[in-house]
């Protein structure tokens, strides 16, 4: 508590109090030596008196001894069994006759005692036989109320001395620590509230020459540097309000940019898959006829002629294009939507095996078609999961689709997908972080590192020399579709060794993170617009 009252104390108070304390402590320590000093006068002086006394006392004729002589002093004369008997109930009387007794050069003893504002004193004088034997001593009791005053003057006088040099130090001491520490300190705290206030144009004017001034100095030189940081700030923040207006507008017309894009994809896509659906289909069609044509002609065991050979051909190319037109067009309209952030999650229980099942019938066909062999391997321990069902088949199936494109057969080993689903453990003490795996794997060429670093972008294709169908947009989409289901791809792939495409999912999807991950993918196309913009008007 007293330490605590004392951090609350001012510096001055503080300096004062520490002083004064230890001026108080040097004159107390100082005087202290007089003062015993003068009391042990005082006491030689009635030591003497007390001997002259009891040296009168002992001249005169034993019938005139009376037991009070000279001003009321008493004399006792004791034997020494007297004294033993004494010394039961008189501590004087026993510290003597002890002291006697112990050196035989003691010969008498003083002491002193107050009895109200009178000290009183009692001599005792040794008596020995020739021999120095102690046969007795003699006891003279006195009051003097004169030592009395002059111990009370010699004390009074020393404590005057000490409350006047104390009183004188302590004036100079406020007085120096007023002159020299206080108002150097009260000018620089007073410089540095208006720096607080706010005005940076104010100096410390302190020129006292000693470490005080050099503070104020370094003081003044932190001023201006801080005053010449603030107007470059000024100027940079004025500057960057202008810019921040032209970037608003950039960003207003970025925004209606990227809106007339989206509508204008989808549009346009829309128009566009209209008509070459009705195109596709009249060439089917026709393909079909043509393909009716040559069974009649087979059937009748009559020649192919020419014409239908080449028409077959041409057909089957119009629907070959068509196929790869549209499924372009939808790529593109798709990329839009996500890019949009327009992207719906329907959220619904799906059995992992027989959506599995289900995509391998559907690719099956296809890989039959190039001798290759699909296999499916569910554990037995993958559970039902609660995701959107569409997207994650889509992104399956796209997984299979390149598999199907990209991995053809040899003479010593024949192609082989498998489709491998499996539930991972939870990666903490959290049951609900229980996750699935679904592996998409392959024998085929693989992919190099440096194509895997590039392989999600848009528009890229590993297909070098074009001989794969496809718009570069799959695996794009594949990312933003597993983004918006929380989960996530994992390509495993060394060149000349296969590939593993792994789509993981959460069991149960988080309902507060779908709103997060649609306006991420919505800021996403914004930034990519921005850069497309930023582009155009720096082509270098």
């Amino acid at each position: 508590m007293p330490l605590a009252r004392l951090r609350n104390l001012s510096l001055s108070n503080k300096c004062l109090l520490l002083f004064g304390g230890a001026v108080t402590i040097i004159i107390v320590i100082a005087l202290t030596v007089p003062w015993l000093r003068m009391n042990a006068l005082v006491g030689a002086g009635q030591l003497e008196i007390s001997r002259e006394l009891l040296n009168i006392w002992s001249e005169l004729d034993e019938t005139d001894r009376a037991p009070t002589l000279l001003g009321g002093a008493t004399v006792q004369e004791f034997s020494i069994p007297d004294a033993h008997a004494a010394a039961e109930h008189d501590r004087f009387i026993r510290s003597a006759v002890r002291a006697f007794t112990r050196n035989e050069s003691a010969n008498e003893r003083l002491s002193g005692s107050w009895e109200g504002g009178t000290k009183r004193y009692r001599y005792a004088r040794a008596r020995r036989d020739e021999t120095g034997k102690l046969i007795g001593l003699i006891v003279l009791e006195r009051r003097s109320p004169g030592a009395a005053i002059q111990l009370v003057v010699n004390t009074l006088y020393l404590l005057a001395a000490g409350m006047v040099v104390l009183g004188v130090a302590v004036l100079l001491f406020h007085g120096i620590l007023t002159r020299i520490i206080l108002s150097p300190v009260r000018s620089l705290r007073e410089t540095a509230e208006r720096v607080r206030d706010g005005d940076l144009s104010t100096r410390s004017q302190i020129q006292t020459g000693d470490e005080f001034s050099e503070l104020a100095e370094t003081f003044n030189l932190m001023l201006g540097e801080l005053q010449t940081k603030q107007d470059r700030l000024r100027a940079i923040n004025a500057a960057l309000d202008g810019r921040l207006s032209e970037l608003a507008e950039v960003n207003r017309a970025l925004a209606e940019a990227a809106q007339i894009k989206g509508e204008f994809v989808a549009n346009v896509s829309h128009e566009l898959r209209t008509p070459m659906n009705s195109i596709l289909g009249f060439a089917e069609l026709l393909l079909e006829i043509a393909k009716a044509e040559r069974q009649h002609l087979i059937e009748a065991n009559q020649s192919i002629p020419v014409a239908l050979t080449k028409r077959e051909r041409y057909l089957q190319n119009i629907v070959n294009a068509g196929r790869t037109l549209l499924e372009m067009i939808e790529s593109l309209l798709e990329m839009a939507k996500l890019e949009a952030g327009r992207v719906e999650v329907k959220v619904e229980p799906m059995s992992v095996g027989q959506t599995c099942e289900s995509l391998v019938a559907l690719i099956d066909p296809l890989a039959r078609r190039k001798g290759l062999e699909v296999v499916l391997d569910v554990h037995a321990d993958v559970p039902i999961i609660e995701t959107d069902v569409k997207k994650f088949s889509q992104i399956v199936f796209n997984l299979l689709s390149n598999a199907v494109k990209f991995t053809s057969g040899t003479v010593d080993q024949r192609g082989r997908i498998i489709l491998r689903a499996e539930r991972l453990a939870p990666s903490g003490l959290d049951a609900d972080d229980a996750k699935v795996r679904v592996s998409v794997i392959d024998n085929g060429p693989g992919i190099s590192e440096e194509d895997q670093k590039k392989l999600f972008e848009k528009f890229s294709r590993l297909d070098r020399d074009g001989t794969q169908p496809g718009t570069g947009l799959g695996l794009a989409i594949c990312r933003e579709l597993a983004n918006a289901i929380q989960a996530e791809i994992q390509l495993v792939s060394e060149e000349g060794h296969g590939s593993m495409f792994s789509l993981i999912a959460p069991v149960r999807l988080d309902p507060a993170r779908i709103e997060e991950t649609r306006l991420e993918a919505r800021f996403r196309g914004t930034l990519h617009g921005r850069r497309a913009w930023a582009e155009q008007q720096d082509p270098a």
